[in-house]
């Protein structure tokens, strides 16, 4: 209607400037309308026995509303526009021909991406230049021959290659049709600035759908990268879905069914996560299978699969246990520690001022003269244990190397409750207690309650692996629930904003926080405001282990998060062909190491091996990173070694289990976000596959390429035609009506 009443489009309108083409001098058409109301006001005012003058007025105005409407015909408007020169252009369209591109509902992505490129470019006056996208961009003859195969999508690497390499030609457009799927884990901030600095437009066609109900995917499997022998580790799934229902996880080692579990699928959600605890005996490299039972008429079945790499090995541990007074939860703590053959407990009680009992001596030297007075010898502990103790029975110099301890070697501390403990000792006012989870309050005689009180867990706890005392997420809370209260616990006072509350205990006036934890530098502190876990081990029957388990599980995940001398890490987030290792390494006193060489053996499991060096961070010292290529799936096998003048010093080992080819086949869904967020970057426009209008309009409007100036007469436009027959059959109406005729 808009074009039948203006002869041209809105968006002609929208994109042009109004001029008018009379070759009339600029006072020509103001003189003329001066005459016309001098004209129609005198002819009006000899009427003016007729009507009254506001009657005569309204008459006066339509008729110069009408002139002037003549004199803008006259006047020969039209329309200036920039656009596209016919026949001189170019405009690249592109299909996505990667392998997520063969999905579809009896026609294939590629081919319904095909046709509405070919619908695009149908029409417009430039020349097409077809492109098949994939981990890069090859220029193609036609579209018709391309096959969904590719095994990776790398949209921002594309683009950049079919823009950059048409800088020669005049280019005014990329058109890509696609379903958003990017196995590089999409487009990133600076590749999008890149693009659209071009200064072309990208249009985009999303192709496939937001929602498939009938599949299910395992998107990810976080495990730890190592576990000790004997141990239990939990494993986080996420299943992507669309429908709601249990979906059954099963996970293997070798032939070895490990755990099945069946998963709630979240209702109205895309995403469901779930731990599984796996346990693992044996020494040496685990590769866990993990899959799940997809629903009836899955369209893929190969993104209900994922593969993990464990690696089991023996490894020491050392934690040191200071406790200030003779009590059960010394006694039953280190009993309920004392089998972790992996973790080496040294304790040192004081009996009096100047006298210590040590427990679990690695020489007859260690804890000789009490609490570590040097860095060093604290340093050589992964975890540090404070019972009651009186802060003031440690030197300045022993506090400063606590905050060491947790800052820079990145260890874990524990504070624990007691008659001399936490804000009963003074901690709240010593040297560290910046580095506590909470503001202690002074002592006071009423920090320390001793009526029974049932222990709960928080949220955070129930998510926290540490305090899992049974395999699922429901026996867990019930396992909590059944333990005995606690008879004494010490108020914690305020939480600091980085603070997280584990566990609670419910008293008569309300819930106060239990266990609380924060991070400090490169380390943790807890502080567990309770010296009566024993009563646990006590009032349960024989069997039942949950003290055991509470006390083991808290252990390892303190140690675990302490970094060694030499670690390295394999970050797995640049895509599914290419891995970043990055390797730190430190002295005893856990100090960056300088004038070093590093380098990494890169060894796959069917035995090729190749050597490649790593180069220094030029922001952190010590840190040591390269980039390597996984060139095909299965196991890999990374080692860093740290040499100077030719001698090895340190040596760390990593590992990890390529899928390679198989990122195609996850995240199937149609990432229409991707596409809307790249054409808004570059000037394009976002449309859905089958509702292409519009896009015409916008090829020939780009600036992109060779443009030319083009005049549009609007002329006796309907709309001009018919408000002028309006103003005439108004003015007569009114003129009958008022008997002025």
């Amino acid at each position: 209607m808009f074009e039948f009443l203006f002869i041209y489009s809105r968006q002609d309108y929208a994109r042009s400037e109004l001029v008018f083409t009379a070759d009339w001098p600029g006072w020509l058409p103001v003189a003329l309308m001066l005459a016309a109301a001098v004209g129609i006001t005198w002819m009006l005012l000899r009427r003016r026995g007729l009507g009254s003058a506001a009657q005569l007025a309204a008459l006066g105005l339509l008729q110069l509303a009408m002139i002037a409407l003549v004199v803008l015909v006259l006047l020969q408007p039209a329309l200036r526009t920039e656009q596209l020169k016919p026949g001189e252009n170019v405009v690249a369209l592109v299909a996505d021909r990667s392998a997520s591109m063969a999905y579809g509902e009896g026609t294939s992505r590629l081919d319904v991406g095909r046709e509405n490129l070919l619908e695009a470019a149908d029409g417009s006056d430039v020349t097409p230049q077809f492109f098949a996208l994939a981990a890069g961009a090859e220029n193609v003859e036609d579209l018709s021959q391309l096959q969904p195969d590719a095994a990776a999508t790398s949209i921002g690497d594309a683009l950049v290659d079919i823009i950059g390499g048409a800088r020669a030609q005049s280019l005014a457009a990329v058109i890509l049709a696609s379903d958003g799927v990017d196995t590089t884990g999409g487009v990133s901030a600076e590749r999008l600035a890149e693009i659209a600095a071009f200064g072309v437009p990208v249009h985009t066609i999303g192709v496939g759908r937001d929602r498939i109900p009938e599949d299910i995917e395992l998107v990810q499997v976080v495990t730890p990268d190592k576990a000790l022998p004997d141990s239990t580790v939990t494993a986080r799934v996420a299943i992507r879905h669309d429908a709601g229902g249990d979906a059954r996880v099963r996970v293997y080692d070798g032939d070895e069914l490990l755990a099945t579990e069946l998963v709630p699928l979240t209702e109205n959600a895309a995403m469901t996560t779930a731990p599984i605890n796996l346990d693992l005996r044996d020494p040496g490299y685990h590769r866990l299978q993990f899959s799940i039972e997809g629903p009836d008429g899955e369209p893929e079945r190969r993104n209900n699969e994922r593969s993990a790499l464990v690696r089991v090995e023996e490894q020491q541990f050392r934690v040191l246990y200071f406790e200030g007074e003779p009590r059960w939860e010394y006694k039953f703590l280190r009993r309920a520690l004392d089998p972790e053959g992996n973790i080496r407990l040294a304790s040192l009680l004081r009996v009096s001022p100047n006298k210590f009992y040590r427990q679990g001596l690695e020489s007859a030297e260690q804890l000789e003269c009490g609490f570590p007075a040097e860095r060093d010898e604290l340093f050589a502990y992964d975890a540090v244990f404070i019972g009651s103790v009186v802060a003031a029975s440690l030197s300045a110099a022993q506090l400063d190397n606590i905050r060491a301890f947790v800052s820079e070697r990145g260890g874990s501390l524990l504070m624990l409750a007691g008659p001399n403990g936490l804000g009963n000792g003074g901690w709240g006012q010593s040297a560290i207690a910046d580095l506590l989870p909470t503001r202690l309050p002074a002592s006071t005689t009423d920090s320390f309650a001793r009526i029974k009180a049932p222990v709960a867990l928080t949220p955070q706890g129930a998510d926290a692996d540490m305090l899992r005392l049974a395999a699922t997420a429901e026996d867990n809370l019930d396992a909590w629930s059944a333990l005995p209260g606690i008879a004494n616990y010490q108020a914690t006072g305020e939480l600091k904003p980085a603070a997280m509350t584990l566990l609670t205990v419910e008293t008569g006036t309300g819930s106060q926080p239990l266990l609380v934890t924060q991070p400090y530098g490169r380390g943790h502190v807890y502080v567990l405001a309770t010296g009566g876990t024993w009563r646990w081990q006590m009032s349960m029957p024989l069997e039942d282990m949950s003290h055991e388990l509470f006390w083991r599980q808290l252990l390892r995940a303190m140690v675990a998060t302490a970094p060694a001398g030499i670690s390295l890490s394999v970050d797995t987030s640049h895509g599914e062909s290419e891995v970043r290792l990055r390797a730190e390494f430190r002295d005893r006193a856990f100090q960056p190491l300088d004038n070093i060489s590093a380098s990494a053996v890169v060894s796959h499991e069917d035995g090729s091996e190749l050597t490649v060096d790593l180069l220094p961070s030029a922001e952190d010292p010590g840190v040591f990173a390269a980039d390597v290529p996984l060139d095909q799936s299965g196991s890999w096998f990374f080692e860093a070694i740290a040499e100077r003048d030719g001698e090895a010093l340190h040596v760390a080992r990593a590992s990890v289990y390529s899928e390679s080819g198989q990122a195609e086949h996850f995240n199937i869904r149609r990432n229409a976000a991707l596409l809307q967020r790249l054409s808004e970057a570059t000037g394009g426009q976002y449309f859905d596959a089958g509702n292409l209008e519009g896009l015409t309009d916008l090829l020939r409007y780009s600036s992109a390429g060779i443009t030319e100036q083009v005049l549009r007469p609007i002329g006796f436009a309907p709309a001009i035609f018919a408000l002028l027959l309006m103003l005439k059959i108004g003015e007569w109406l009114l003129r009958r009506r008022w008997r002025t005729i």
